[in-house]
């Protein structure tokens, strides 16, 4: 079965993580915007990993369950990267709350039932 790396995100942070955890896995790249995710595909599968993108609004239940869907679709979920976020320069403190905590809870939660054993997630926020 095919080893998924789902990295949420599509930034320099999280390509950087998928580079070193994805050699011969799956790279699943999601995003708010879709172009975001296309750009970080390419560059990885420039440098010969296996991509897929998807859309991602961590603060919407149905949307992280859907790329949790998505994910175990293209095999078995080995690892999440999840560095999707917004700034006080981005948003107001409520959207910030809603984005990066909640966002963060529905991502653990959503894919802590999908995630094989012995697999991990890495959360990065600032």
């Amino acid at each position: 079965m095919t080893s998924v790396i789902v990295a949420i995100g599509a930034g320099l942070i999280e390509q950087a993580i998928a580079r070193r955890v994805g050699s011969g896995k799956h790279v699943l790249l999601a995003d708010v915007r879709q172009e975001n995710a296309d750009a970080a595909a390419r560059v990885l599968a420039d440098a010969g990993f296996e991509t897929s993108t998807a859309v991602v609004d961590v603060s919407s239940r149905d949307s992280v369950h859907a790329l949790a869907e998505t994910a175990t679709g293209l095999g078995e979920v080995t690892g999440v990267i999840h560095a999707a976020g917004v700034s006080a320069s981005q948003a107001s403190i409520a959207q910030i709350l809603h984005v990066d905590l909640y966002g963060t809870a529905l991502v653990l939660e959503e894919f802590g039932r999908v995630i094989a054993a012995g697999g991990s997630a890495v959360v990065i926020s600032s």
